[in-house]
């Protein structure tokens, strides 16, 4: 698991285990490391950095909060062993969007961990998400939706039958004004977000589709934890493949706005710019 600060000073990876190495790249000074480890009740399912850096949230069996600049062990916003499957900052920072093992979306007060909103109910696989402008809640699983943010107010679906298959990233293109969802199908689906109609299918890939995200450049970019990094444009259907690009971990979006950043197998961060298609750097995960 892979996440970026919003001005790229921080750099955080962690293992299924709960090793999280969180770098500092403007100072160039060693890599903090911590251990979050809630076993047996979980592995390490997602990290993501508090809009203004401060914080480093963790979701994991429990849920926890980790301030890199304060680096003590990570404080735990929630013990009740729920496995929380993806965790997400709202636009200013004071409430978290989780998905438990349940399958129940709740918000929670970023400081307390108090219980805001609880919505039910989706699959831990499928992530949920804020939508950019933070008024509505997406969640993916067996049956992708929108809820209003603020009272959890169903607002509608975006595929009327439940597929075979189940729905698990979720991505924005604010360009094209849609919401993307890779499938188990191999295949990412792209909706129109205000009409929430179904407008582009990617080609399939061998493998579900575990982790996605989108350029500035209009390029949808994708893949299966193992497998290659596959590249789409929705508008010209054009497809290509990165195939020395093998993450294992989340894709995350660079600050340039078209290179990656992801986890691989052998304890490396490496950073891909998709328009070259050449690894740029890596990073090596220290031993703990």
């Amino acid at each position: 698991m892979v996440a970026l600060s919003s001005t790229g000073r921080w750099l955080a990876a962690g293992t299924a285990q709960g090793k999280i190495t969180v770098w500092n790249q403007t100072s160039g000074t060693a890599p903090q490391q911590i251990t979050f480890s809630t076993a047996p009740f979980g592995e390490l399912n997602d990290l993501r950095f508090s809009p203004d850096e401060h914080v480093l949230a963790i979701a994991s069996g429990d849920l926890g909060m980790y301030v890199p600049e304060e680096p003590t062990a990570p404080r735990l916003l929630r013990a009740d062993h729920e496995n929380y499957g993806s965790v997400r900052f709202s636009r200013d920072g004071q409430n978290l969007l989780v998905v438990t093992g349940a399958g129940v979306i709740e918000t929670l007060d970023a400081h307390s961990g108090a219980l805001r909103l609880k919505v039910c109910c989706t699959t831990i696989y499928g992530e949920v998400t804020f939508t950019p402008d933070g008024q509505a809640i997406a969640n993916a699983g067996h049956r992708p939706s929108l809820w209003d943010a603020r009272s959890g107010t169903f607002i509608g679906r975006l595929i009327t039958n439940r597929p075979f298959r189940t729905f698990g990233p979720i991505a924005f293109d604010d360009r094209r004004g849609a919401i993307l969802m890779g499938s188990q199908n191999g295949r990412v689906y792209a909706w129109n977000l205000g009409k929430k109609q179904l407008v582009a299918v990617s080609p399939p890939q061998s493998g579900y589709v575990d982790t996605l995200a989108v350029s500035t450049t209009g390029w949808v970019i994708f893949a299966g934890f193992g497998g290659r990094v596959e590249l789409w444009n929705p508008d010209s259907g054009e497809h290509r493949s990165m195939i020395a690009a093998r993450p294992t971990s989340n894709l995350v979006l660079g600050l340039d706005g078209t290179s990656v950043i992801f986890g691989t197998a052998n304890g490396d961060v490496e950073f891909w710019d998709i328009t070259t298609e050449q690894r740029t750097r890596a990073l090596r995960i220290p031993e703990m």
